[in-house]
C-alpha cells in the first residue's frame, strides 16, 4: 500500500513539473510571437511615415492652388493640378500597399508557426521558408 502511494506521489510530482515545463515553453514561444508582432509592426509604422510627408505636401498645394484660384492667376493651375492628381495616385497606391501588410503579416506568422510546430511533432529540424523540402533520408 505505501509503495503505490509513493509511486503515485512520483507520478503526480512527474507530471506537475512536465506541465510546468510545457506552460514555460509556451510562455517563451508567446514572447517570441509577441516580438515578431512587434518588429512588423515598426516596419509599417516606417512605411506610415512618408505618406505622412506625403499628405502634408498634398494639403500645402492645394492650399497654393486654393489661393491662386482665388487671386485669378490660374495660368499654371492645370500643370499644379496634373501634379496633385499624380501624387494622390502614388498615395492611393501606397494606401493600397499597406491594407495588405497586415494581411501579409498575418500569413507570414501562421506560415512559420505551422512549419514550426510540425517539425516539433515529427522530430524534424525546423525549416521555415523552404517549400517543398525533400523529406531526410
Amino acid at each position: 500500500m505505501t509503495r503505490t502511494v509513493a509511486d503515485l506521489a512520483k507520478a503526480l510530482l512527474n507530471a506537475t513539473l512536465i506541465l510546468l515545463a510545457l506552460c514555460l515553453f509556451l510562455g517563451w514561444k508567446l514572447l517570441a510571437a509577441a516580438s515578431a508582432v512587434t518588429d512588423n509592426a515598426a516596419e509599417i509604422t516606417s512605411r506610415v511615415a512618408p505618406l505622412h510627408t506625403a499628405v502634408t505636401g498634398l494639403q500645402e498645394e492645394v492650399a497654393g492652388l486654393r489661393a491662386a484660384v482665388q487671386d485669378g492667376t490660374g495660368t499654371a493651375s492645370a500643370a499644379r493640378l496634373a501634379g496633385v492628381e499624380d501624387r494622390l495616385e502614388q498615395l492611393h497606391a501606397s494606401l493600397a500597399g499597406m491594407r495588405e501588410l497586415p494581411q501579409q503579416a498575418a500569413a507570414q506568422a501562421a506560415r512559420a508557426g505551422a512549419a514550426e510546430l510540425a517539425g516539433r511533432l515529427t522530430g524534424l529540424p525546423h525549416c521555415s521558408g523552404q517549400k517543398n523540402a525533400a523529406p531526410p533520408g
